[in-house]
């Protein structure tokens, strides 16, 4: 048998995301050509591998080797995670927000009660085969390795963690989201058939930090009603998953996905240091005490975290002029509240 010629440039590899805004779909299906894809703008993406790791059972005793019925794969433990930097676009924006916490409306609003993301209040747990819209298919176009079944599929698809940010010496300044994404399911090579009603985002800038227009002052965010001048900041929202079981142990279907604790959003802010950064000193010394952190563009672009803290703020001597890092974890007033609002039109 002869060595294979055939090679897969990973410069022709397009992934399309579902858009799913409008579409319950069954966890763990697939969803379909009629479900909406987007061509969305990308800095970079990895992609998930159907492969499992391997278990050994203890050596037998008064045997110097190890023997094969010792060795088992555990298809039924599998998870697979990859990772996608966004463009900040309104709909990279709001499709986010959708995969990780249910909300692709703008403004988009996290809040404690808001659970696992499938649109029940609370709900900590998604159920293979429960139809909901916060779980994506994509398919990495040409990420197949066989010569005709050339796509890579991956269903079931759900944020554990996104990062927004921005700095003046990043991107040229734009907007980028970048995923965490993590599913129960393997990914499967297949020569996929999605080819009507790709949407590609084409017509929508990125967001940027020259556009900056926090309560009417231009290049400035706000913190603890200050005005600021910021260098770049982030801001990550993350949750824990866990898959449940195996249903059995030939199809390897788990049972339900379950989120294993609470959203943690955190983040920091790097501004130049001045009068007004010495206003909000008692809240970097610490008070235990939360304030409002805006971040506002001219453009339809909002970040609101209602109630924040700021956590160890340093101040940094390596640049022609004194700034601060301020580093951050945003709370919710109530079990009700925001803790974190995200507006993009």
């Amino acid at each position: 048998m002869a060595i294979e010629t055939q090679t897969i440039s990973s410069q022709e590899i397009k992934p399309l995301f579902s858009r799913g805004t409008s579409n319950n779909q069954a966890f763990g299906t697939a969803h379909e050509d009629a479900h909406t894809f987007y061509d969305m703008g990308l800095n970079s993406f990895t992609m998930p591998y159907d492969s499992s790791a391997l278990e050994v059972a203890p050596n037998l005793s008064g045997h110097s080797g190890q023997i094969e019925s010792q060795g088992r794969h555990r298809r039924d433990l599998n998870t697979y995670t990859f990772d996608v930097s966004f463009k900040g676009t309104v709909v990279g924006i709001l499709q986010n927000c959708l995969w990780a916490f249910g909300d692709p409306a703008s403004a988009a609003e996290l809040t404690p009660a808001i659970g696992i993301g499938n649109g029940t209040a609370g709900d900590m747990q998604m159920k293979h085969g429960a139809a909901s819209k916060n779980h994506c298919t994509v398919i990495f176009r040409n990420g197949g390795t066989d010569a005709t079944a050339d796509d890579l599929v991956v269903r079931g698809a759900m944020i554990q963690s996104m990062t927004l940010s921005e700095g003046v010496d990043a991107n040229s300044g734009q907007l980028t989201v970048d995923s965490s994404f993590w599913t129960p399911y393997p990914p499967t090579e297949e020569a996929n058939t999605v080819s009507s009603n790709i949407t590609v985002d084409a017509g929508n800038a990125p967001k940027s930090i020259f556009a900056l227009n926090t309560n009417s002052t231009a290049s400035a965010i706000q913190l603890g009603g200050q005005e600021l001048m910021p260098l770049s900041w982030e801001i990550t929202i993350s949750r824990g998953l866990e898959r449940v079981g195996s249903q059995d142990y030939s199809s390897f279907l788990p049972y339900a996905v379950v989120q294993t604790g609470a959203w943690e959003v955190t983040g920091s802010v790097t501004v130049k240091a001045d009068d007004n950064t010495y206003d909000i000193v008692a809240k970097m010394q610490g008070d235990s005490a939360g304030i409002n952190l805006s971040i506002d563009e001219s453009s339809g672009f909002a970040i609101d975290c209602p109630d924040v803290m700021i956590d160890a703020a340093n101040i940094d001597t390596g640049g022609n002029f004194l700034t601060h890092t301020i580093p951050f974890r945003a709370f919710a007033a109530s079990s009700t509240a925001n803790i974190i609002s995200i507006t993009a039109s």
